[in-house]
């Protein structure tokens, strides 16, 4: 007998079939693309991006973006960086158990490290302001008015931290007439948002926004250890704007904003367990109550995973025109706090047997940490206006950042017991055995202090013709202190003995690039660029550190080479864009999976040579006035040139592992979006429907290639159908996610050759939701 829900299932997707039989029958030789950055689907709208530190249409600029509008993300239940990725084919996230440890990466490329002497190289940059680590940019997406992803290095303008590529978001201004919004949704598995916000004019020359939301998720799984549901959260947050205009030259913005996130995990669920005399003997019946297999998700520990993070900030921008040139200021601070535990065992009921023989590793570890990050960024820059023969963006820029951490790892062993043995492993119980708990603390604090100059012209030789170039200079200072107190004098699992050092590092570096671009037509600019990256030394600042750790990581450097093409066909009706690219980083700045007495930790090193290459393509075709296709495509070979082995690790690294795929880099990726329009003359409604699919081929988790790190081809289909009245006052959206509910999870970390380790995201599985809004 076929359920309600499953009922539900078959309405939905075979009234979503017929539409899609129904569309214009040319949808079917398009392909995907960039989105609109404004809120309507359809048409053939300019889209206007600041790529360049200045505004700019999208087909004018010689860089590879994608653009996500607010309304695009919105419609699809993508809520924040860690979603993204379904959006944007040359984006892949990688996610940590706890925010601190997630990472983004463009073309392969990006930075994964549990250091705090360490930067990303993608960087993400909200309303102008550098947001200095990944886990900063982990709260839910507010208000956004679209979301620029500039593909490759971005050294001359956006410096250091874009060696990989720029994460640029830029949220809605305050309309000048005074409204807002309300909307409120519900997702099957006890999701649900609130969103609100109001603006409007305060006074001639003055106007104001206020923008506030909340969401909380139950989890996508249960810890069976005590039945509390994991993977879930809680979030909320408040941003508000002013922007003051005292002149028609000019404009003061000034942004606050604060967020909250408390979230049950993400949990490290157990995956794959592989046979060994410890794994048959202890590791496998303690996890009995799970399904040890690839599609696992629920976890067994004796402590719930748990983060919670706090960001706040405020900036102030001041732009003047002075006519021929423009000036910019972009004052900012910002603070980060976070707090995280989980169960470094996997298991509830560790130490089960005396510590020794078969049971050796059987131990119960937990741990717990914080950190408060505070940055103080400011950035000057003058730029020219209007067309003429040299355009110019030039500026100074000062970065300050400090970290301050703790982090405390508690290990319980049984060494002794008076029961029985059995099979040669001797049990272990309360008031009949002898416990020992050890621990290790550390409290280490890391300061980044950079300035750069940087400038980039653009030569407009002739009409059609351009040269561009552009330069920056950076000088960084990394320092550290550093402390670990150890209740044993020798190593035990996970912990390594106490340890005290402190130093600094200083170096700089020039980032830039070259390039030439040519109007081939009105509608087809075909551009060729050299870009050379650089981003900054490092300290492997962490938990364990030991004096191997003390020694400076070098800059990473890369050269980059990209040629496109950017076209608007069929009276503007299609664009495409096309871009190819190589790029090779030196000293590519990287984890590496080692040992502490038995347990798997990181390490980060220079571990070599990498390189990249690869092509994309974006398209965005309104094929009717109602009917819309955009998307994206792009092929990426990210691999290991010549890996280079930390000193004195304790795992082997292989040179077998040269010529192999980068983490979290798959070969083909590809997104397609349609929205429809629908023709059916309803008086004072109309209907949109819209449908995307996301696919991407096997990827590869583990810089060492473990062959079960990997997470197999799979797509993600999602549809959805809006009724909105004429005048868009009011709007009732229904949507599901993952329609063919196909599991897939977004990492696997190998521990050692004992098991798998995986996390698998929320939009794994297949749910339906339900969203109205008022606008006012």
């Amino acid at each position: 007998m076929v359920s309600s829900k499953a009922k539900a299932y078959l309405t939905f997707t075979t009234a979503l079939g017929l539409a899609l039989i129904a569309a214009p029958a040319a949808a079917q030789d398009a392909a995907p693309q960039e989105a609109q950055a404004d809120d309507s689907a359809f048409g053939g709208t300019e889209i206007i991006v600041t790529a360049q530190k200045r505004a700019q249409n999208l087909q004018d600029v010689p860089v590879a973006i994608t653009v996500v509008s607010g309304d695009q993300l919105e419609r699809a239940n993508v809520n924040s960086a860690e979603q993204l990725f379904q959006r944007v084919p040359t984006l892949t996230f990688r996610k940590g158990n706890t925010n601190k440890d997630s990472a983004l990466s463009i073309r392969g490329v990006g930075t994964i490290s549990f250091s705090s002497g360490v930067e990303p190289s993608v960087s993400t940059v909200i309303d102008g302001v550098v947001y200095a680590r990944t886990g900063q940019q982990t709260s839910d997406f507010l208000d956004v008015e679209r979301i620029e992803v500039l593909r490759g290095p971005q050294g001359s303008l956006f410096g250091k931290n874009a060696s990989a590529g720029v994460i640029n978001i830029v949220t809605r201004e305050p309309d000048d007439a005074f409204g807002g919004y309300v909307d409120a949704a519900w997702y099957e598995g006890n999701e649900y948002r609130i969103r609100g916000s109001l603006g409007g004019a305060l006074s001639d020359g003055l106007k104001a926004s206020l923008t506030g939301f909340w969401s909380q998720y139950a989890g996508n799984a249960i810890n069976v250890f005590n039945g509390n549901r994991v993977n879930g959260y809680e979030h909320w947050g408040v941003r508000g704007k002013l922007i003051a205009e005292p002149t028609d030259a000019v404009k003061v913005t000034l942004i606050a904003d604060y967020s909250k996130n408390s979230d049950d995990g993400f949990a490290d669920s157990i995956g794959t367990v592989f046979s060994s005399a410890f794994n048959n003997a202890v590791f496998i019946p303690s996890l009995a109550p799970l399904t040890l297999d690839g599609k696992n998700q629920d976890i067994d520990n004796d402590l719930d995973p748990y983060t919670k993070d706090k960001n706040s900030g405020v900036s102030a921008q001041v732009d003047i025109d002075l006519g021929a040139a423009s000036i910019t200021s972009i004052t900012a601070y910002r603070h980060w706090y976070n707090y995280q535990q989980r169960d470094g065992d996997f298991r509830s009921d560790a130490p089960t047997y005396v510590n020794t023989g078969t049971a050796s590793g059987d131990v119960r570890s937990h741990d717990r940490g914080d950190l408060k990050f505070d940055q103080f960024t400011q950035e000057l820059r003058l730029a020219s206006t209007g067309p003429q023969f040299l355009e110019y963006v030039a500026g100074l820029y000062f970065y300050k950042t400090k970290e301050v951490d703790f982090f405390n790892r508690t290990v319980t062993a049984c060494t002794a017991s008076t029961l029985p043995t059995v099979n040669g492993l001797t049990p272990c119980a309360a008031g009949s055995s002898t416990y020992v708990t050890n621990q290790g603390n550390a409290d280490f604090t890391t300061k980044l202090t950079s300035y750069s100059a940087f400038g980039q012209l653009t030569a407009n030789i002739s009409d059609d013709f351009r040269a561009i170039a552009g330069l920056r200079h950076t000088n960084d200072k990394v320092s550290y202190d550093f402390i670990r107190v150890s209740t044993s004098a020798a190593a035990f699992p996970g912990v390594n003995p106490g340890f005290t050092s402190s130093g600094s590092i200083k170096d700089s570096g020039w980032s830039g690039n070259a390039g030439l671009q040519y109007d081939l037509s009105d509608d087809i600019m075909a551009y060729s660029m050299y870009t050379r990256g650089y981003k900054g030394p490092a300290l492997n600042v962490f938990f364990n550190m030991q004096a191997r750790d003390t020694g400076r990581i070098d800059p990473e450097t890369s050269n980059a080479y990209e040629v496109g093409l950017k076209t608007r066909l069929f009276d503007r009706r299609l664009t495409v864009n096309i871009a190819g690219f190589y790029a090779k980083y030196d000293n590519y700045q990287a984890n590496f999976l080692d040992l502490v007495a038995g347990q798997v930790v990181t390490r980060l090193t220079n571990a070599g040579t990498v390189s990249t290459r690869g092509i994309e393509m974006d398209f965005n075709a309104s094929l009717t006035d109602n009917f819309s296709l955009s998307g994206g495509l792009n092929y990426t070979d990210a691999h290991i040139n010549q890996f280079i082995c930390p000193p004195g690790a304790a795992v082997t690294c292989a040179a077998a592992i040269n010529g192999k795929p980068l983490p979290f880099a798959p070969k083909y990726k590809g997104t397609v979006t349609m929205d429809w329009r629908l023709p059916l003359n309803i008086d004072g409604f109309n209907v949109d429907l819209n449908s995307s699919l996301a696919y991407q081929s096997r990827t590869q988790f583990d810089i060492n290639q473990n062959p079960n790190a990997f997470q197999g081809a799979y797509a993600i289909w999602d549809a959805g159908i809006t009724v909105r009245t004429d005048d868009d006052k009011y709007s009732l959206s229904f949507l599901v996610k993952n329609l063919t509910d196909k599991h897939f999870v977004i990492q696997r970390i190998p521990n050692g050759t004992s098991f798998m380790r995986q996390i698998t995201p929320r939009d794994a599985e297949r749910y339906v939701g339900v969203t109205g809004r008022v606008n006012f």
